[in-house]
């Protein structure tokens, strides 16, 4: 199963993409982050995508989540990846 980290995770694509990936059997979230001020920090991340409880809290920062994961799936902008 490929483990997979989520940016932006509280924004209109991050909880697409969360979703996507709860239906997706051979993918699972590891993690996900937030720029460090967001307000959805500490939160479920499954919660925020409207999916119940996952078990994965959003974070302040990739370097929190880097090794919880084998991918990261960055739909951010530009700026926010720099």
């Amino acid at each position: 199963m490929l483990r997979a980290i989520v940016a932006g995770a509280a924004g209109r694509m991050g909880v697409r993409i969360i979703s996507m990936i709860h239906q997706t059997p051979e993918i699972t979230l590891a993690a996900a982050f937030e720029r460090p001020d967001h307000p959805n920090l500490g939160e479920d991340a499954g919660q925020v995508a409207g999916l119940g409880e996952l078990g994965v809290k959003i974070r302040g920062s990739i370097k929190e989540v880097i090794n919880q994961g084998e991918v990261v799936i960055d739909f951010t902008t530009p700026e926010a990846t720099l």
